[in-house]
C-alpha cells in the first residue's frame, strides 16, 4: 500500500516555533510526530511513502533516511509554495492501477484501522476520515450545529490525485474531494485525533497519549508506575515529585525539589534546576530550565517560551533562566581552549612581527593603523536578542585584503592582529568570515541558519579556495560547505592550504 505524506511544515501562528522545527517535527512524547505518523502507518501495513516538503526539509529527509528502518521504501518531493502543496501529487509515479492511495497530512493523526478501513478493490470516489462532530451554537440561529472535522486523511483513488486542480490549499483541497464524492461514498468516524497544527493542538495530544487516550502508539521508556514513563540513564533526585501522567526522556538531570506532572512532558536531554515545577508543559529536547521556575500550560524550547493559554512567545536571553544544551559544547569547549593556547604561543613567537607591522604601518600611510570590525560571535541561536558581539582586530579595512602577495599580506595584516581576537576566544583559526549583525540579515535564511551554527575564523574557507575577493556565489559555496564539513582533519586541510599561500601557491585546499 502506499501513503503520500503532505508534510509542508509550516503552520499559522507557529512562527516562533517553525523557525527551528517544521510542524512535523515537533515532539509528541518521546519523538518528532511525523515518525509517530511514520510507525503508525507502517504497523497499518503500508510499505511506500512519498513525501511532499517545503520549509526546512533537510530535517525532515535527515530523521526518516530512505525508510529501511521501517523496512519501507522513501521517496521526498519539494514544493515552492507550502500553503499550496498539492501540485507536487502531479508529478509523483502514480499509476491508476496501483489501488487506491492513502492521502496524510503529517501534523495529524486519526485513530484508525488503516488494514480494515483499506479499500479491498479499487475506488472511484474518496473515502474521507472525520473527527467526531463539535457541538457549537449558532449565534444567528441560535440552535447547535454538528460541524464534523476532517482530519486530513483520506483513502483517494491516484488518478484524482494526478488530475487535482491547480494552487489548492488545505480547505479548497477538502472541498474538492467532498464534491466528489456527492454524499455517495461514504465516510469513516474516527473516534479521536491528534494533531501539532497549534499550541493548543500541541498540548491537547501530549495530554491524550500520556492520558492513554490514543491507542497504537509506541513510547520509549518504562513504565515505572502506573502513567508514569521514565526513561534509561535518568538522574532523579529522590525528593522529586511525580504526579501522573508525566513522561521523563533520555538523559535527563532533575534537581532537587522538583514537581513535574500532571501531563508534563520533559524531552531527552534536559536539566531542570532545584525547586521546578512543570505542569501541562512541554519541555523540549536539549532544554535547561532554572531554579526555581514555575511552568504551567507553556511549551519551553531551549530559551523560548511559549504560553499557551495567551499564545505568546518570548525569548529568555539569561541562560540561567532557561537555555539549550548541546552533546558537542564539551568537545568545542575543548578546542576552544587548545586554539587560544596555541594562538598564545605563536603570539609569543611572532610579537617582534606584530609590533614591526604595525610600527612600518604608523609611517607608511596615513590614518588608523589598527582597525576594529564589530562582529557577532558564533555559533548564536537565530533570536537576534541573543546576538553579542566583539571587535575583530585587523592592518586593513574588511574590504581592502587583497592585492599582489596576497598570501603574505593577509598573514602580516590579518592573521597576526587576529591572533589576539583567538586568544581571547572570540575567533578560531579557521572558521567563517566575521561578521556585523546588518551583514548576517542581508544573508538568505538558509544561509543565515548555517552561518549562525559555524564559528568565526581568521583563516576561511573562501580565501583558501578563491583568495581575498571571492564573489558572493563563491563566498555562498564556501561558507555551506565549511558549515556541513567543518572539523579537525577539514579544519588542518585548509591550513596547509593557507601555509601553501603564504609560500606562493595557489592551489586551493579544495581541490
Amino acid at each position: 500500500m502506499i501513503a503520500v505524506i503532505i508534510a509542508p511544515g509550516l503552520s499559522p501562528g507557529m512562527e516562533p516555533l517553525n523557525e527551528r522545527y517544521p510542524t512535523p517535527l515537533l515532539p509528541l512524547v518521546d519523538r518528532p510526530f511525523i515518525q509517530h505518523v511514520v510507525e503508525f502507518l507502517v504497523e497499518g501495513g503500508i510499505t511506500r511513502f512519498e513525501f511532499v516538503l517545503s520549509h526546512l526539509p533537510e530535517k525532515i529527509e535527515i530523521l526518516l533516511g530512505d525508510g529501511s528502518r521501517w523496512g519501507s521504501v522513501f521517496r521526498f518531493h519539494l514544493t515552492r509554495d507550502p500553503a499550496r502543496p498539492y501540485d507536487a501529487l502531479k508529478i509523483m509515479n502514480l499509476d491508476n492501477d496501483t489501488g487506491p492511495v492513502l492521502l496524510a497530512h503529517a501534523d495529524r493523526l486519526p485513530q484508525v484501522d488503516i488494514e480494515q478501513t483499506g479499500p479491498a478493490n479499487q475506488i472511484e470516489e474518496p473515502l474521507m476520515f472525520f473527527s467526531p462532530p463539535i457541538r457549537r451554537i449558532d449565534p444567528s440561529a441560535a440552535k447547535s450545529q454538528d460541524n464534523p472535522q476532517w482530519t486530513g486523511w483520506a483513502w483517494v483513488p491516484a488518478g484524482i490525485l494526478k488530475s487535482l486542480p491547480k494552487d489548492l490549499d488545505g480547505e479548497a483541497l477538502e472541498s474538492h474531494l467532498a464534491s466528489l464524492r456527492q454524499g455517495r461514498s461514504p465516510s469513516v468516524e474516527v473516534s479521536s485525533s491528534l494533531s501539532v497544527r497549534s499550541y493548543d493542538d500541541l498540548l491537547a495530544s501530549q495530554k491524550a497519549v500520556l492520558g492513554k487516550e490514543f491507542k497504537g502508539l509506541f513510547l520509549g521508556g518504562k513504565e515505572a508506575d502506573e502513567s508514569i514513563w521514565l526513561s534509561r540513564n535518568l538522574t532523579l533526585h529522590p525528593t522529586t515529585k511525580l504526579d501522573p501522567p508525566v513522561y521523563i526522556g533520555e538523559n535527563c538531570r532533575i534537581g532537587k525539589g522538583t514537581r513535574l506532572g500532571p501531563d508534563a512532558v520533559i524531552g531527552k536531554d534536559c536539566v531542570l534546576d532545584s525547586g521546578c515545577t512543570v505542569t501541562s508543559s512541554v519541555i523540549f529536547p536539549g532544554s535547561y530550565v532554572g531554579e526555581g521556575l514555575e511552568l504551567d500550560e507553556v511549551l519551553v524550547d531551549k530559551n523560548r517560551l511559549i504560553n499557551v493559554r495567551f499564545g505568546a512567545a518570548v525569548s529568555i536571553s539569561e541562560s540561567f533562566i532557561l537555555g539549550g544544551l548541546s552533546k558537542t559544547h564539551l568537545g568545542q569547549w575543548f578546542a576552544g581552549i587548545f586554539s587560544r593556547f596555541a594562538a598564545a604561543c605563536l603570539l609569543l613567537v611572532l610579537w617582534p612581527f606584530l609590533l614591526a607591522t604595525a610600527l612600518f604601518l604608523k609611517l607608511g600611510r596615513l590614518g588608523p593603523v589598527l582597525f576594529k570590525k564589530e562582529a557577532v560571535r558564533l555559533p548564536v541561536q537565530t533570536d537576534e536578542a541573543l546576538w553579542r558581539t566583539f571587535n575583530s582586530l585587523s592592518f586593513v579595512p574588511d574590504d581592502k585584503k587583497g592585492g599582489k602577495g596576497e598570501g603574505i599580506r593577509h598573514f602580516f595584516l590579518c592573521f597576526l592582529p587576529g591572533l589576539i581576537n583567538i586568544i581571547k576566544g572570540e575567533l578560531r583559526f579557521v572558521g567563517v568570515k566575521p561578521r556585523a549583525r546588518d551583514e548576517i540579515k542581508t544573508l538568505a535564511k538558509d544561509w543565515q541558519a548555517l552561518y549562525l551554527n559555524s564559528k568565526p575564523g581568521v583563516i576561511t574557507e573562501a580565501f583558501i579556495n578563491y583568495g581575498a575577493f571571492p564573489t558572493e556565489d563563491e563566498l555562498y559555496t564556501s561558507e555551506v560547505f565549511y558549515s556541513v564539513s567543518a572539523g579537525i582533519g577539514h579544519d588542518f586541510k585548509l591550513l596547509s592550504g593557507y601555509l601553501g599561500r603564504l609560500l606562493g601557491f595557489s592551489s586551493s585546499a579544495g581541490q
